[in-house]
Order: structure tokens, then sequence, then C-alpha cells
């Protein structure tokens, strides 16, 4: 899927998104998430920020075990209603770790680069990749 280079500036300035998955009994379950954008697919560390349970067993990795459509929404909410915007990315995901070590390496420098605080918290060993099949937008920024 090709991305307009609008887009691509609005997805390069996201700090922050929403990864909505389906649970077992195809109930969504929403959590915010930091990410990059790389070769036409998008990658969300699965990172060593304190967790209550291993980033293995964390719901939004069993939910895409079971089902690897997911749904990933970048906005923006501004006072100034004419700023507003929304990306909603429709895809598919799966989980990529150590064993594919140039991507996860790129994804590693991608990740400390937009967000510093990972030079501290470490980056961890794996992250989801989501290669998107649809993508709708609406709003007025730039």
């Amino acid at each position: 899927m090709k991305l307009d280079q609008k887009t691509k500036t609005l997805i390069k300035r996201a700090k922050v998104a929403r990864l909505a998955t389906v649970d077992q009994k195809s109930h969504p379950y929403v959590v915010p998430v930091v990410f990059v954008f790389h070769e036409n697919s998008f990658f969300i560390p699965l990172d060593e920020k304190t967790k209550s349970v291993n980033p293995k067993k964390l719901k939004r990795v069993k939910n895409i075990g079971r089902n690897p459509n997911v749904t990933l929404l970048i906005d923006k909410y501004q006072n100034d209603w004419e700023k507003l915007f929304f990306l909603m990315i429709h895809g598919k995901a799966v989980i990529v770790d150590s064993k594919n070590s140039k991507i996860m390496n790129k994804v590693h420098k991608l990740l400390i680069s937009k967000y510093p605080q990972y030079k501290k918290i470490g980056v961890g060993n794996s992250c989801i990749k989501i290669t998107p099949h649809g993508i709708t937008h609406w709003g007025h920024s730039n």
C-alpha cells in the first residue's frame, strides 16, 4: 500500500497511537502504544517498561495470535477543530523477534531516535509488526 507524502508526514510526527485487537470472545481490546513506520509497516515495541506480565503473555499479543486483524488509530485533538486529524490503519499483525535481527536492529534504532526514553529502559526483544491493507483518514492538519 502506497502512502502519500502528507500521510507519511502525519505518521512521522505522531508520538502515540491506539492499537485495537479482538479477544477470543470477539470483544475489542484497545491500548495506547508508541510506534515507528518503516518499509511500509508499523512497528510497536513490546518493550521493557514496567508490565505486570511477560510481554509474550500480554493480552494484545495473545489476541494477535488468535486473530491477526488489527486497527491502529493515530489522531490529534486540538481545540482549534481546523487542526484535527485521524488516520485509521487496518492491517494484519505478527510478532517479530530477534530471529529477524536485521529488521529488529533497524526498528530499534528508529524507536530510540523517536523516543529517547528507550536509551534508559530498553526497547525489548520483540515487536508487533502491522502490514496495512487499508487506511481511512480525515482532517485538516498538515
